[in-house]
């Protein structure tokens, strides 16, 4: 089972481009790994 839900993942990509794309921000406000906001973002990135 995943970690982290679909949904989560799409929370935190919404937060992060609403806030100026401040990777250091979302890290603190959602409490997740850099490394694991970095893959979700370049996800996001190729994806879209």
């Amino acid at each position: 089972m995943a970690k982290y839900t679909q949904s989560f993942k799409q929370q935190v990509i919404e937060f992060y481009l609403q806030h100026n794309k401040n990777r250091s921000l979302t890290r603190q406000y959602f409490q997740v790994k850099e490394t694991i906001l970095r893959y979700w973002i370049n996800q996001y990135n190729h994806t879209s």
